[in-house]
């Protein structure tokens, strides 16, 4: 289900591969205010009728689970896949998220949580203050919104900015911000799981996430491992995590981002949702039935003269991927790929060495890193 169009020639190049759907309902919604669910909403008929011709009882899975969502599925007749908009919103705020993880003996980057008032006088004063109580100990501080995905409301300051940042992030109308020493990450491991419909919990897999200065997502990264101390700790600390979650009612998959420092190992983020990895999770476990020896993927934003797909193929088709090839490029989320040449890639390999070679031909060829 779309919210609004599809690439005609990229499904059918997906299909042809055993990797697309056999029904897609398109909305072609084109302006921003209107989310998928809004739009089932508004007109469920195109999604009841496949139902009635499958005569299955559908499971709506949402990226993001809320109110629209639950009313979407009473509407298909489906079960839902999700959680309850309290329960999503309570986890995805990273304030909130932080407290819990105290509240059940996790360790957290010392910071502060900061309610920005811009109708008072002294908000911008008291602001400062904080920031440089954490810069007397630290060279510079963080300061990220607690309800935007990763690189919204981020900043980084050593301090000689603190008027324009109050502006910047007053700008964005967020009403919370958490303050934090910014810490020397030695790397930034994503931990994905899920808890079904009965509350029960299952470990989806730890990935790499690929980072710009240290703060930003732009890519995530499976099969180069972590130590086995990390990977314990890391599953460990995500366990506690999601057996409370499951405890309080939530359901659905989510990813918990966490940083490694020289000092410890700190759970950051929570994404009650759908993550970024979720899918390339999904699709290379469909490939590895078909090649088995993908071991190695990594799924990174991408950018390129804006082309129509088609085109896209023909430049890379000595390493697209074709069913058969062990080490290729999938294109995906090509969606603004003939507007603005933005894109995603998801690569595939059988080690390290051939992910670096991969990305290094399509840099060759016009396709880079956005």
């Amino acid at each position: 289900m779309l919210r609004g169009r599809q690439d005609h020639a990229y499904c059918k190049w997906l299909r042809t591969h055993g990797l697309g759907p056999g029904h897609v309902v398109e909305y072609k919604e084109s302006s921003k205010e209107f989310s998928l669910s809004e739009c089932i909403i508004q007109n469920p008929a195109p999604i009841l009728k496949i139902i009635e011709k499958t005569g299955r009882r559908p499971v709506y899975v949402p990226w993001y689970s809320g109110r629209k969502e639950a009313e979407v599925a009473a509407i298909l007749g489906a079960d839902l896949f999700g959680a309850t908009e309290d329960a999503t919103i309570k986890y995805n705020d990273k304030a909130v998220s932080k407290d819990i993880c105290q509240q059940i003996g996790i360790p957290v980057v010392a910071g502060t949580s900061f309610r920005m008032q811009p109708e008072n006088d002294t908000n911008a004063r008291d602001m400062a203050r904080e920031i440089n109580r954490h810069l007397a100990t630290h060279e510079s501080v963080i300061i990220r919104g607690t309800l935007g995905e990763s690189g919204i409301s981020l900043y980084k300051t050593t301090g000689n900015d603190l008027p324009e940042l109050y502006e910047n992030i007053t700008a964005t109308g967020e009403k919370m911000v958490i303050i934090e020493p910014f810490l020397r990450v030695i790397s930034s491991p994503g931990d994905q799981w899920a808890i079904d419909r009965d509350g029960n919990v299952d470990h989806i897999g730890v990935t790499d996430q690929v980072c710009e200065n240290g703060m930003v997502h732009i890519g995530t990264q499976h099969g180069s491992p972590i130590s086995e101390r990390l990977h314990e700790t890391i599953s460990q600390t995500s366990l506690k995590i999601v057996q409370h979650m499951s405890q309080v009612g939530y359901r659905g998959v989510l990813g918990i981002d966490y940083i490694v420092t020289d000092e410890n190992v700190y759970p950051v983020e929570n994404n009650a949702r759908f993550n970024a990895s979720t899918y390339p999770w999904l699709t290379t476990d469909k490939i590895r039935k078909v090649i088995p020896s993908v071991d190695y993927w990594k799924l990174i934003k991408i950018k390129t003269q804006p082309c129509t797909f088609p085109q896209l193929a023909d430049r890379i088709h000595d390493i697209l991927y074709d069913g058969e090839k062990v080490n290729s490029v999938l294109p995906y989320n090509c969606r603004s790929l003939s507007v603005n040449g933005d894109f995603s890639v998801l690569l595939l390999a059988e080690d390290l060495n051939h992910l670096t070679y991969l990305e290094g031909l399509l840099s060759e060829r016009g396709v880079r890193r956005g």
